[in-house]
């Protein structure tokens, strides 16, 4: 179990300083005094370097985060462990969309309006099979907040305990947990999000009351908008255009018009496919802007998507659905990669694997052809601090960290 050294000012000028873990029964209190006395509890998961958290109070809890930068330095069973950001799509945006502050804050800087403004003939998200990389990093795309958020729910991690505990309970609370601790906009990015409630026949007047006061920005004011994320239930024709089901939401449907709707379908071909494809192994999160029309229901502004396995870990191809469920199924720790707004061509590693000595970003084998993509993926594989392993399917995983491949 983790534990954390808590110096003795939050505790008092006569107790001495001590090791608290989540399992005692005066952690929250413990937590609650060093919060208080602006302390920074030490991480314990190594003992050779020096490892401060901060506190943060988030969707009304108190919880423990480590410093930016510091996630690979901790030990790789440490809840707070990170991947290299070289790794993935988290380090293009690291320190400039994406700003974490010592206070608990992380502040996003959206490429996208949160204010309905003059029309435009369609959203960026669907105008280009490439919608991110314009940026170079300044600004997230709806997909890019959507896996920033997804990774620092922690909803990218996974240990064999997580098995048959994770659900749209577990997380929507998860998300809503880590939007509290961000700003966008200037404004709390909790108070801009609306996610679903787990449906409940015997609740449905008291949901249907708190999603009325959730929406409450857009129903005052035609030109405001907000962030719906849910499961996508289906997709079926409307009057005009088509129309967005989610699940948990069998009343409330996101529109698509015309025009958008055939930008849709052309730009999400790939995650529609995947959906289609795993059948009820798989589900689709979207993740969209949208304000409220004349008639108070939903019209769809910015939009993306994402393909997810049962266990709710993110895919992005037929060979990392493969990847993803293996991994699970042989109860391997690991972290998923976020591509967040890196284009596809440019290569990330699929999983970094936490239980070998060291970490193992595992590669999917993919045989392009491509000088370019090639070499890019090549210099991918020499991110130091960790092994790398190319990864085929139908072949096993690997066990032991493989030497004189960055580790």
């Amino acid at each position: 179990m983790a534990t954390y050294q808590i110096e003795d000012k939050a505790l008092g000028p006569t107790e001495p300083a001590r090791f608290v873990s989540p399992g005692d029964t005066s952690y929250d209190a413990d937590l609650e005094r060093a919060y208080a006395a602006k302390v920074r509890p030490l991480c314990q998961c190594r003992t050779d370097v020096a490892l401060p958290l901060y506190i943060a109070r988030r969707n009304g809890s108190l919880v423990l985060a480590r410093m930016p930068g510091t996630g690979a330095l901790h030990d790789p069973e440490c809840d707070h462990f990170d991947a290299p950001r070289e790794l993935n799509g988290l380090g293009a945006v690291e320190g400039r969309a994406v700003k974490e502050g010592e206070d608990g804050i992380t502040e996003l800087s959206l490429g996208f309006p949160l204010k309905r403004g003059p029309a435009r003939a369609a959203p960026e998200a669907l105008t280009s099979d490439k919608p991110s990389l314009k940026s170079n990093g300044q600004k997230l795309s709806m997909r890019g907040l959507l896996h920033v958020l997804w990774d620092q729910a922690q909803l990218t991690r996974w240990h064999p305990r997580m098995a048959g505990k994770r659900d749209w309970f577990v997380v929507r609370r998860e998300l809503l947990k880590a939007a509290d601790g961000c700003v966008a906009k200037r404004d709390n990015l909790a108070h801009r999000l609306f996610i679903p409630e787990r449906w409940s026949d015997r609740e449905k007047d008291a949901i249907a009351r708190r999603q009325h006061e959730t929406l409450g920005p857009v129903r005052m004011s035609r030109d405001a908008m907000m962030i719906v994320i849910g499961e996508v239930k289906e997709i079926k024709p409307g009057m005009r255009g088509e129309r967005i089901v989610l699940r948990h939401l069998g009343n409330w449907s996101l529109s698509l018009d015309p025009e958008m709707t055939t930008r849709f379908y052309k730009r999400f071909e790939v995650e529609l496919a995947l959906w289609d494809a795993h059948g009820d192994k798989g589900r689709l999160i979207i993740a969209a802007s949208f304000a409220l029309n004349k008639a108070g229901y939903a019209d769809i502004c910015e939009v993306a998507l994402m393909p997810v396995t049962e266990t709710w870990l993110p895919y992005e191809s037929a060979a990392e659905f493969g990847l993803v469920n293996q991994a699970v199924h042989e109860q391997r720790h690991f972290v998923k990669g976020m591509r967040v707004d890196l284009s596809r061509d440019v290569p990330i590693a699929s999983l970094l694997l936490k239980d070998t000595l060291p970490p193992c970003a595992v590669h999917v084998h993919c045989a392009t052809g491509e000088e370019d993509y090639d070499a890019a993926r090549a210099l991918v594989m020499t991110v130091p601090g960790v092994a790398h392993a190319e990864w085929v399917p139908g072949t096993s995983l690997p066990s032991t960290a493989i030497s004189g491949h960055g580790a």
